[in-house]
């Protein structure tokens, strides 16, 4: 579920190993794993719709098809969050609602990579 972004597939596998991850002493780690699955699952997103400004309403969708709904100031948490550790180029719009990716490599791999 990290490499495609798929949230409810993730957080399944988290919870439903959860003790066995917490005697290992990796459930920490993978719960930072969860930035990295936002950031792929944004990524799906964009290569969707092919825009580099995405409404916060078409992600609110995704996140309903998961079977994950949350509200939009949720998810400009998330993505402020995804901008800010540079898993992401780009600014949010608050009055818009709306992503702003950057048109050159707004999702750098390089900072997932090296953090």
């Amino acid at each position: 579920g990290l490499l495609k972004g798929d949230l409810r597939t993730f957080q399944d596998g988290l919870v439903k190993y959860q003790d066995r991850f917490i005697r290992q002493g990796t459930y920490l780690l993978l719960e930072k794993c969860k930035t990295v699955c936002y950031r792929n699952l944004f990524k799906r997103i964009h290569n969707i719709l092919e825009k580099h400004q995405i409404s916060l309403a078409y992600v609110a969708r995704a996140f309903h098809w998961l079977g994950m709904p949350i509200d939009l100031d949720e998810i400009e948490c998330i993505l402020a969050n995804l901008i800010f550790r540079g898993y992401v180029r780009g600014y949010l719009s608050h009055s818009k609602r709306v992503l702003v990716l950057s048109k050159r490599d707004p999702f750098p791999t390089s900072s997932v990579i090296l953090k």
